[in-house]
C-alpha cells in the first residue's frame, strides 16, 4: 500500500508537472510586452510590502522612467498565492513576482533548473499557525482527525503546516493519515473559521493577525519559532533566466529602488503603514483596520537576504511531502549578481543563496 500511495504522489507530480510545462511553451509562443514594459506579480499580503509600498508611492515605474530616459510602464498583477503566480511568470504572463519558497521550487522541478532565477530576498518571519481558541493541541494525539486550512495546495504555508504535523507524527488524509488539509483563498479562511468550520490555519500576514482580531483565532504557533534565530525566507524575487539574460538594465533599475524601499521599511513610521494597507485596499476592494496591519508587520522583517539556508530546508521539506521528486536541485536557483552590484555601491555586504 506504501508503494501504491507513493506512485500515486509521483504521478500527480509527473501530471502537473506536464501540464506546467505546456503552459510554459504556449506562453513564450504569446506576444511578449513592450520593451519598455515591466509586468510584476505580487499578494495583497504584508509579506509583500515592498511590493505594495512601491507600487502605492509609484517608486518602481518612477525609477525605470528616470534612469531608462523613456516612457516606461509598470503593469501589477495581485495573486493569492504562490503556485497561480510561479505558473503566471513560466507562461510569461509576467516578468518578475514577489513569492514563496516552496511554489518556486515546485516550478524548478516542473521547469527544470535552467528556467527561474531568485535574483533577491523580500521578507523573513510572517507567518503563523493560528487555531480555534476552544480546541486544546497539548499533546501529538490532540491533532487527529482535525481539520486545518492553507492558501493553496503546495504554496509555503502549506508545505510548513504539513511538514509539521509529520514532525507531530501525523499525516493527511490524501496520504492515508487523519488530518484534513483543506486549501482555499485567504478570504474564505477567515470565513470558514468564523463559521467554525476549520480547526485552524497556516497562513501568512496580515491573515494571522485577522484571524486573531476578527474571528478570536489563538496564536498557536509562530513559525519564527521553529528557525535558527528565526530567521527564513516567507517571500523573495523571482524571474526567469530568459527575462534575467535579456533585461538587466531593467531588473537592476528595480532592485535599486528596491533595496532602498527595503531600507525605509525596516525603519518604517507610521505613515509608510497606512500607505502599504492602501495598496491592500487596493488589490482587494476591503479596508483592513490600519491596527491590524500594523500588528501584522511585527510579525515579519522586510529584507533584501534571500536567507537561502531556509530554502534549502523547505526543499528537504517538499521532497518528504512528495510534492517534488527526489532529484531536484536547487543550486542554479540563485543569480544574486545585480543585488550585490547595488549593496556594493551602497557599502553594504553581499547576501547569498544556498
Amino acid at each position: 500500500m506504501g508503494r501504491l500511495r507513493t506512485n500515486i504522489v509521483f504521478g500527480t507530480a509527473s501530471i502537473a508537472a506536464l501540464l506546467l510545462s505546456v503552459a510554459v511553451l504556449f506562453g513564450y509562443l504569446s506576444t511578449a510586452p513592450s520593451a519598455n514594459t515591466l509586468r510584476l506579480g505580487f499578494f495583497p499580503n504584508v509579506t509583500h510590502a515592498q511590493a505594495l509600498f512601491g507600487l502605492a508611492a509609484d517608486i518602481y515605474r518612477q525609477s525605470l522612467r528616470q534612469t531608462l530616459g523613456v516612457d516606461f510602464a509598470l503593469q501589477s498583477r495581485a495573486f493569492n498565492a504562490g503556485p497561480t503566480a510561479i505558473q503566471a511568470l513560466l507562461s510569461n504572463q509576467v516578468d518578475l513576482v514577489f513569492v514563496g519558497p516552496s511554489p518556486t521550487l515546485s516550478g524548478l522541478a516542473a521547469a527544470g533548473p535552467g528556467e527561474l532565477r531568485v535574483i533577491a530576498g523580500a521578507a523573513s518571519g510572517g507567518a503563523s499557525f493560528v487555531i480555534q481558541p476552544s480546541i486544546n493541541l497539548a499533546t501529538d494525539a490532540d491533532f487527529a482527525y482535525r481539520k486545518f486550512a492553507t492558501p493553496q495546495r503546495g504554496n509555503t504555508q502549506d508545505i510548513a503546516l504539513k511538514h509539521y504535523l509529520l514532525t507531530r507524527g501525523h499525516q493527511t488524509r490524501d496520504r492515508g493519515g487523519d488530518v484534513d488539509v483543506i486549501n482555499a483563498p485567504n478570504a474564505d479562511i477567515l470565513t470558514l473559521f468564523q463559521l467554525g468550520q476549520i480547526d485552524g490555519a497556516w497562513v501568512p500576514e496580515p491573515w494571522a493577525t485577522r484571524l486573531i482580531v476578527e474571528a478570536g483565532a489563538r496564536l498557536f504557533l509562530d513559525e519564527r519559532s521553529l528557525w535558527p534565530n528565526g530567521q527564513f525566507v516567507t517571500t523573495h524575487l523571482v524571474t526567469t533566466k530568459r527575462y534575467l539574460d535579456g533585461h538587466q538594465d531593467i531588473l537592476k533599475t528595480f532592485l535599486g529602488a528596491f533595496v532602498n524601499v527595503t531600507l525605509r521599511l525596516q525603519q518604517a513610521i507610521a505613515s509608510d503603514l497606512i500607505t502599504v494597507n492602501g495598496q491592500i485596499t487596493n488589490a482587494t476592494g476591503i479596508h483592513l483596520s490600519q491596527d491590524t496591519v500594523n500588528r501584522a508587520f511585527m510579525n515579519l522583517n522586510v529584507t533584501y537576504d534571500p536567507v537561502g539556508s531556509s530554502l534549502a530546508t523547505y526543499l528537504a521539506w517538499a521532497k518528504d511531502l512528495g510534492f517534488i521528486p527526489h532529484a531536484t536541485d536547487a543550486t542554479s536557483l540563485y543569480d544574486l549578481t545585480l543585488l550585490n552590484e547595488i549593496l556594493g555601491g551602497k557599502g553594504l555586504p553581499p547576501v547569498a543563496g544556498i
